[in-house]
């Protein structure tokens, strides 16, 4: 019996190294935007970023930093997926990946040059897909505290799998059956805990904001394998930017996704939370400007 709990315990111990031995080194491998890229965000050569929101989010998600943006002579676009934002699709009844993305994808076919997209949690799935579709007008796709989908995954398999139960045990998440009992139509976020979890070190002022603007997430899109490719998406410059106090999807699942699938660089914002667009606007988007410059 001794012998027993000595060995159990011996291999408890090393796997809590690992753990720790791994999120030390998913830190240490962070690129520093203020060692590597000039501090004269004026300087930077002028792109053209398209933005993509993640659950229940929209195109509002952005505006502080399509402000940015703009002021310093980038070029901003910010997309509604379909049943999101002023988008009047219905959620329930969004059904394909493809039906779901389809203003994303029109966003970049009405830009003439090439684009940087942007996405942020689910979005991640949204700008992977896009990538397959268009890899010769992506310069580089960006994952902010998002899924960052390799080959054979759906946006949902893309996440660890205890991201979407704990967020749902938790009572963050629930699922709508609005189009029959045998599987979600739409998926809802609770507006009431969203300082609790997505929004957990955001201002109240935006917090307020969610309240009233978030909407449902379609859930069919979510479960569809994306169609991707080592000769499309896999052409296609990734990076990811790991938000470190982030209570949606949090840095330990982060750390599975980079590990799952290793993007070109890795960029950290120790403090932020999930909607650091909101909590950390500036910070975001130095960073920003400093991968467009890579």
């Amino acid at each position: 019996m001794a012998r027993t709990q000595f060995v159990r315990s011996r291999w408890a111990l090393a796997v809590l190294a690992l753990t720790v031995c791994f999120q030390m080194s998913a830190a240490m491998n962070c690129s520093d935007a203020a060692t590597l890229c000039s501090s004269d965000v004026s300087s930077y050569s002028p792109q053209h970023f398209i933005f993509v929101h993640g659950m229940g989010g929209g195109a509002w998600f952005w505006y502080e930093i399509q402000t940015l943006m703009e002021h310093f002579n980038q070029s901003a676009t910010a997309v509604d997926l379909t049943s999101h934002g002023i988008n009047k699709a219905i959620a329930d009844n969004v059904i394909t990946v493809a039906e779901y993305t389809q203003p994303l994808i029109d966003a970049i076919n009405n830009v003439s040059g090439k684009v940087i997209l942007v996405g942020h949690s689910l979005g991640g799935g949204s700008i992977a897909y896009a990538s397959e579709l268009c890899p010769n007008k992506v310069a580089k796709a960006i994952y902010l505290s998002s899924c960052m989908p390799t080959y054979n995954q759906s946006m949902f398999s893309a996440f660890p799998a205890n991201t979407f139960p704990n967020l749902l045990n938790a009572g963050y998440v629930t699922f709508n059956y609005r189009n029959g009992p045998s599987n979600p139509s739409s998926a809802s976020l609770n507006k009431a805990k969203l300082n609790e979890f997505y929004m957990s070190g955001t201002p109240t002022r935006y917090v307020n904001l969610g309240r009233e603007v978030m909407t449902d997430t379609p859930f069919t899109p979510g479960t569809e394998t994306l169609p991707l490719t080592p000769a499309k998406y896999g052409t296609v410059r990734r990076f990811y930017i790991r938000t470190g106090k982030d209570k949606g999807v949090p840095p330990s699942d982060q750390d599975e996704i980079i590990a799952n699938n290793p993007p070109e660089k890795l960029f950290c914002m120790p403090n932020g939370d999930h909607t650091v667009f909101f909590s950390a606007p500036i910070e975001l988007f130095k960073n920003l400007l400093c991968i467009s410059s890579l």
